[in-house]
């Protein structure tokens, strides 16, 4: 689901950056360990979040095919005025894929916005 950095960047990024000689500071070691909690919700939740992503932009566009191709399509269709920005559809689908992102990103305020 988290598209810059991902997964493995995020981890990536931490294995580059933690000293291996135990100098990190308590702040350090808090947001390394922060961006592993990110990575492992991604990992874990992304593929179920994406999935319904999908469905829901099927049924909006009528079409078939990949996240990535189904969230550029759903692009030019809101661009071109095929789907109004205020279309119900569209609407609930935007803060489905919201809701969503900061369940992996940040989980504690996702249930405030539900």
């Amino acid at each position: 689901m988290i598209t810059h950095p991902t997964a493995h960047e995020l981890v990536a990024g931490v294995a580059h950056w933690l000293p291996v000689d135990g100098s990190a500071s308590v702040f350090g070691l808090r947001v390394a360990r922060n961006a592993l909690e990110i990575a492992a919700r991604d990992m874990a939740l992304s593929p179920a979040a994406d999935a319904r992503a999908v469905e829901r932009m099927r049924a909006l566009l009528s079409r078939d095919g990949t996240r990535d191709e189904l969230d550029a399509a759903l692009v030019e269709a809101i661009r071109s005025g095929a789907i109004t920005p205020d279309d119900p559809a569209l609407v609930a689908h935007l803060k489905a894929t919201a809701l969503d992102t900061i369940a992996i990103d940040q989980p504690k305020y996702a249930h405030t916005l539900g």
